[in-house]
């Protein structure tokens, strides 16, 4: 057997219009994920604006619960006296921002306001 009988096999005749349809055919599938891609930054761009639209509500109720928790008659030297919280881990507060003197468990609102924010026995301090 020649080299030239073992070359034969391997070498195969395409015209350039088989060329030109592969291509076709590529770039085609380029431009459906292109639009994917475009239809996906879209929705990417809509899901981060909902994120900062909640974000900017969370700092009203973190602004409006330092608040409260500066003017509230129940809190007394950053200590909320109006709750006594049994469980804090349960309702996902840390031991740093518990204050446990007084054989009771109480929020520590200079650290933890956002308890203040929905608080139902809120009372302005009175002059």
């Amino acid at each position: 057997m020649s080299i030239e009988d073992n070359l034969r096999p391997s070498v195969m005749l395409i015209s350039p219009s088989d060329i030109e349809e592969d291509i076709k055919k590529l770039q085609d599938k380029l431009k459906s994920h292109e639009e994917l891609e475009l239809n996906d930054i879209a929705k990417l761009k809509e899901d981060a604006q909902k994120l900062w639209d909640f974000v900017s509500w969370l700092k009203v109720a973190q602004v409006q619960g330092v608040w409260k928790s500066k003017t509230c008659r129940h809190s007394i030297n950053g200590r909320c006296n109006a709750w006594n919280i049994s469980d804090p881990e349960k309702i996902g507060l840390t031991p740093d921002k518990i204050d446990e003197s007084d054989n009771s468990k109480r929020v520590i609102v200079d650290k933890f306001p956002n308890l203040c924010v929905a608080c139902p026995l809120y009372e302005a301090k009175r002059s």
